[in-house]
């Protein structure tokens, strides 16, 4: 049987069995390939105009960082780099400030140069230092620089107790006494960090000050009365005044010194039963203006003891050595007299001038609440002796009476009551001053 031929159409291989036979059948090119070079010129050209472009965006943002913007400083106008701080326009513009200081909470300057740098307002709203900081140039604004302010040190607040302070009376008469005894306040204060000073803040308990008050007795019922007074006894010439005051129906003030009580206690006692008046001249005659104040307390609560001891009574009056008593005597004293009294009649009587001077300086000019200074001790009282009756009879003649000071006193409603008895204290509650208001 003959077999018939027919022609096979030829195999085709799938796809992707083609396309790896024909990688494998391709001849390795050797030479130069022109596809690929041409893509390198591509790239680099890519490249060149990527330079390009970064180097127009920077020399466009360098230009815009860059830039200037037209300010108007203290009055001119200018140019300025946008953005620029207000320590940068100062110094481009060469403006000088001068800084503030540092002050304490009381003013006073605890470093030079120590406050702002300076000040500054922008379109007329003043910068603080939170915003001048932060300020930054953007064109059209006016800004004007001045020098700095002065700025407080820190501090804090604290509450404290306030003493009461002594008022000294306004002028000077021949009876000061306490009007107003003292009460401690509360208060806030400000105190400096730095300083330590102090600022008083809000009143809590107000503080009550102690209160002198100083005049010239005006008996007020129309009597006309004088007191006569003496210094330095007892001595040897007491009993002999006294017995001229009886015998004149009159009575008088004695300022004994605590010194010369000891032996002498009788005397004492006389004066208290003549009807008269027993206060103090201190301890030992010390100036009270210039001792300590120690001594000074000594110095007026010896005599008082020793006149109470005596039996001259309860007295917290007193006339102080050559009349010498300022405010701070007063604070030194810790509040243990309650009344000072002076004269405005003096006899002169320690000049030894004659008995008639002595007569004419106590009645020539008198008034009715006249104090006569005369002496009891400290030298030769031979004079007021003899002048005594002259002067009684004469003020006598002339419708006067001659009375204690605690009577005195006692005719003038402007003095307490406490304080004319002669013997007021400082109530319980109250508080000595510690300090002279200034």
């Amino acid at each position: 049987m003959s077999q018939s031929y027919y022609p096979q159409e030829p195999r085709v291989a799938p796809p992707h069995l083609r396309a790896q036979t024909a990688s494998r059948r391709q001849p390795e090119s050797r030479g130069p390939r022109r596809p690929r070079r041409k893509s390198r010129e591509n790239r680099l050209v890519a490249v060149l105009a990527l330079l390009v472009v970064a180097a127009i965006v920077g020399g466009g943002i360098w230009m815009w960082l860059n830039r200037t913007v037209r300010v108007v400083v203290n009055g001119t106008g200018t140019d300025v780099s946008a953005s620029a701080t207000l320590e940068q326009i100062m110094e481009s513009e060469g403006f000088s400030t001068k800084p503030g200081n540092l002050v304490s909470v009381g003013g006073n300057v605890l470093e030079e140069g120590g406050g702002t740098a300076f000040t500054v307002t922008v379109d007329g709203q003043e910068l603080d230092e939170g915003a001048a900081a932060a300020f930054r140039a953007a064109g059209n604004e006016s800004i004007t620089f001045g020098d700095g302010t002065d700025v407080i040190e820190a501090s804090h607040e604290e509450e404290r107790e306030v003493q009461p302070q002594l008022e000294p009376a306004e002028s000077v008469g021949a009876i000061t006494f306490v009007s107003q005894y003292g009460k401690v306040g509360r208060q806030k204060f400000v105190v400096g960090d730095i300083s330590g000073e102090t600022v008083a803040g809000e009143v809590i308990e107000p503080v009550q000050n102690v209160k002198l008050e100083s005049i010239n007795p005006r008996p007020e019922n129309g009597r006309k009365v004088i007191a006569i007074t003496f210094d330095d006894g007892p001595s040897s010439y007491t009993q002999r005044y006294l017995d001229i005051l009886s015998a004149h129906g009159a009575r008088a003030t004695f300022f004994c010194l605590g010194s010369q009580i000891p032996g002498r206690e009788d005397l004492v006692q006389a004066i208290k039963a003549q009807g008269s008046q027993v206060c103090s001249h201190t301890q030992n005659h010390e100036q009270l203006t210039a001792i300590d104040a120690d001594t000074l307390r000594s110095e007026i609560g010896d005599a008082f003891a020793a006149i109470s001891a005596a039996g001259g009574g309860d007295t917290t009056t007193l006339r102080p050595p050559y009349g010498a008593l300022d405010a701070q005597a007063w604070v030194n004293s810790g509040g243990n007299f309650s009344a000072s009294v002076i004269w405005n009649l003096d006899s002169l009587d320690w000049e030894l001038p004659g008995v008639d001077t002595i007569v004419s300086n106590c009645t020539d000019g008198a008034w009715s609440g006249s104090i006569i200074l005369m002496h009891d001790g400290g030298g030769n009282r031979d004079q007021d002796l003899e002048a005594l009756p002259k002067i009684l009879e004469k003020l006598q003649g002339e419708g006067y009476e001659f009375v204690t000071l605690s009577e005195l006193f006692s005719m003038d409603s402007r003095i307490p009551a406490e304080v004319a008895a002669g013997n007021a204290r400082m109530p319980e509650g109250y508080v000595w001053a510690t300090s002279v208001m200034e």
